[in-house]
């Protein structure tokens, strides 16, 4: 078995331990939970992943899992096994406890079996025996006292007891009498001892007072006696409370009997149902860091998005830890991570293997569903000062044996963690250490992590196959590190800007930059001004960001109000419509009738064939309304085409088609339209000029319009036309066709006849002329 005793220790898995065990319900799971280690097979971390998605998404639909009365009866259990051992009221008590809590949560589960199949097929092997659990509770009570019910020998027993207790009772109140009224008592009441009942009686009275002295007080003042005629009384009840623990004895045994025979199934239940209680304390640690199970990959690839570490989570809200994005596999093996003290770096390198210990112990993760991890079989970490002056073993010296133990071990299944690689010796020979270290365990293909500080390092993994850089970003303007993670650029130290910003003493900055160099100067100013415009950019992105979800918004806002306003004139249609259905409906009668009427006073059919094309008339207009609710057919939009914007009166051409949209002009003003709100109309009417460049206008000589379904500007526009053409035609009556709906088009058409100065007069049409959706205009 693989041990990961250190890095469970060092990475603070335990922590996390310490948490899933606040979760679990029984003793049992609590023991597998802190006893819980890695798994290193890949289709086994898989299982244990799913069966907690299933655990957590079962807890998140239903709110609870039935897992309380799981006991710890495993020993209980031995001991059944051995023979002539009796097991106590309470472990029998416990046992019939995980029977039902076994009953109980095999049922719920299976009843979701086919939702959850992986719990449902654990819950499946769970063992119930409703027999044994239902004499064990028809014979003890909640407290572990045998119930009277749990023989009918015990019953006869308790009952003589209780009857000759009464007895005795009574013949000691009646000596109690007696002897208070001489004075022999010292209190006047019953007590008991050695199990039997007695009175307390004043030491100097012990003679006057026949019977058996049991015992006396600590100050000798009292004695205890038993009186003479009680004795008989008293023998009985001993009897009597012997007979009820040999009956108890006998019941217990017959108990016992029925465990033994069902240990065997019992013990693997036991740990079945431990497992579950465990598998459920993974699904409630899940739902608390909002956890997801990453992909587990056949190699050892790491890809982390939006990774948080789980122990931070535990004292800070989810929002105040910066998550951590990482990729690792393929080309790069290693990873040097650089920058300031107290930027984050360790943290950084430790959320990585704490998350990869976490994912292979079946645990969910913080991080997005996209994340994915490989299996690693050993994880190697060096981390934290472990000098020994006992040992006479320095700083630099430990760091030296656990390298000796890491190069010792590694290979390609391996997860290495070095922090502050090189440190604690010259730099140069550390640094050219550090570097050979890095170099041997990229070879065998370790997935290696180190934070340094050294300089010869970042050119290191910048030229080296295999390895990358990495930094934690620092923010110059407050110089504070902002933890986030910038995978492929290298950190600056920071060391000497700190020392300016915090105002050390010029003399003493300046002097530090002649002792590094210009060189040296140049590199850490070239990181700075890197590091400042890689922030900027990342503000400036979401910004960007934030601006194209804000128009998207305002897009699909739109939509959706456009689609709203179709629903509306679509609704207001069919009400008219239905209002049209209905005036016709009556007018039908009416002119039946008077068809009828004509009949009977002997009239020509002409008349009768003139009323029903009447009839008809009316139809077909109600038809024409009907049409006008039924969708459009789609038409083919080109570049040139004459559209309006459909329910409304902004009509023009369309000069460009970028699908989904296309841009219409409209007089001076140009629209960015979406196709399915277009409507291709015909062009318009052709002019006639005079052959010097005026025009001169062509009336069509129509004698009605329709303005159903235009709003109230346009219909005044186009009616205010079609009365101007009228006159030039010479007409002298035109009927104008504004539906009948809420009456507002209709209110409108009447003010403006009001003021035209060529109307001579006007009235709504008759039944057979349309009724009040038409107006009759006479022109003068």
């Amino acid at each position: 078995m693989v041990d990961f005793s250190i890095p469970i220790h060092k990475l603070e898995f335990d922590r996390i331990l310490d948490r899933l065990q606040q979760f679990v319900v029984s003793d049992p799971a609590r023991e597998l939970a802190s006893h819980l280690t890695p798994l290193t097979d890949a289709g086994h971390i898989r299982e244990e992943l799913q069966r907690v998605s299933e655990a957590k998404e079962l807890l998140i639909a239903e709110g609870v899992a039935p897992l309380d009365g799981i006991k710890d009866i495993l020993p209980a259990l031995k001991r059944s096994g051995v023979e002539n051992h009796v097991l106590t009221s309470r472990e029998l008590l416990h046992i019939a406890s995980t029977l039902r809590a076994s009953r109980t949560l095999a049922s719920f589960v299976a009843r979701r079996h086919k939702e959850y199949p992986l719990l449902g097929d654990m819950a499946a092997t769970l063992y119930c025996d409703k027999v044994v659990e239902y004499n064990i509770a028809e014979c003890i009570d909640e407290d572990g006292h045998l119930l009277d019910s749990a023989s009918k020998e015990l019953r006869s027993i308790r009952q003589e007891m209780i009857s000759t207790s009464d007895t005795l009772r009574k013949r000691l109140a009646s000596i109690l009498k007696r002897v208070s009224e001489k004075d022999f008592l010292q209190e006047e009441i019953v007590t008991t001892r050695d199990g039997r009942m007695v009175v307390p009686v004043k030491a100097e009275h012990k003679n006057h007072v026949p019977g058996f002295i049991h015992s006396s007080s600590a100050s000798g003042a009292t004695v205890f006696i038993e009186p003479a005629e009680t004795l008989d009384l008293n023998n009985a009840l001993t009897e009597l409370q012997l007979s009820e623990q040999r009956e108890i004895v006998r019941i217990l045994t017959e108990l016992t009997a029925q465990v033994r025979a069902i240990r065997l199934q019992l013990e693997p239940t036991l740990a079945t149902l431990a497992i579950l209680d465990l598998v459920f304390g993974k699904a409630k640690y899940s739902i608390e860091i909002h956890g997801n199970p990453p992909g587990i990959s056949e190699g050892t690839r790491i890809k982390l998005v939006r990774a948080r570490h789980p122990v931070l989570l535990q004292r800070h809200r989810m929002e105040e830890v910066v998550p951590l994005d990482l990729e690792m596999g393929g080309d790069t093996r290693t990873l040097v991570i650089t920058g300031p003290n107290a930027g984050g770096k360790s943290v950084a390198m430790k959320t990585i293997g704490l998350l990869a210990l976490c994912a292979q112990a079946g645990l969910h993760i913080p991080v997005a569903p996209d994340s994915e991890l490989g299996v690693f079989d050993s994880v190697f970490v060096d981390i934290g000062d472990e000098q020994s002056i006992e040992n006479d073993l320095s700083t630099y010296s430990s760091h030296l044996l656990k390298m000796r133990d890491i190069l010792d071990g590694a290979n390609e299944r391996s997860l290495v963690l070095i922090d502050e690689i090189g440190a604690g010796t010259d730099p140069a020979e550390g640094g050219a250490l550090a570097a050979a270290i890095l170099t041997e365990l990229t070879s065998r293909g370790s997935t290696t992590i180190a934070t340094t500080h050294h300089g010869m390092l970042k050119a290191f993994a910048h030229e080296a196959h295999g390895v990358s850089n990495a930094s934690m970003e620092f923010d110059q303007a407050t110089l504070k590190p902002t933890y986030r993670f910038r995978f492929g650029i290298p950190g600056s130290s920071y060391a000497l800007e700190l020392a300016r910003r915090l105002e050390l003493q010029k003399s003493v900055v300046d002097q530090a930059r002649n002792f590094v160099g210009d060189e040296k100067v140049k590199l850490e100013t070239l990181l700075a001004e890197l590091d400042r415009q890689t922030q900027q950019y990342r503000e400036q992105l979401l910004q960007v960001s934030a601006e194209k979800n804000q128009l998207s918004a305002q897009i699909e806002l739109y939509d959706q109000k456009m689609k709203d306003l179709r629903k509306e004139i679509q609704s207001i249609r069919r009400k008219a419509v239905d209002e049209a259905k209905e005036i016709l409906k009556s007018s039908q009668a009416l002119v039946e009738k008077a068809v009828r009427d004509i009949r009977e006073s002997s009239a020509e059919k002409v008349v009768v064939q003139a009323a029903r094309t009447e009839i008809e008339k009316m139809k077909e207009r109600i038809r024409e309304l009907q049409d006008d609710e039924e969708p459009t057919v789609p038409q083919i939009l080109e570049v040139g085409d004459m559209v309006r914007v459909k329910d409304t009166s902004q009509q023009g051409e369309l000069v460009e088609l970028k699908i989904p949209f296309g841009t219409v002009l409209a007089g001076n003003a140009r629209l960015k339209v979406r196709l399915e709100f277009l409507q291709k109309i015909a062009p318009p009417k052709p002019v006639v000029t005079d052959g010097i460049g005026g025009s001169l206008y062509t009336p069509e000589g129509k004698t009605e319009i329709d303005l159903r379904g235009l709003l109230g500007d346009e219909a005044i526009s186009q009616t205010e036309r079609f009365l101007d053409d009228a006159i030039v035609g010479g007409l002298h009556r035109v009927d104008i066709i504004h539906g009948k709906g809420t009456g507002a088009l209709r209110k409108r058409i009447t003010e403006f006849l009001k003021t035209y100065p060529h109307v001579k007069s006007f009235r709504l049409g008759e039944w057979n002329e349309g009724g009040t959706g038409v107006t009759v205009v006479e022109l003068s």
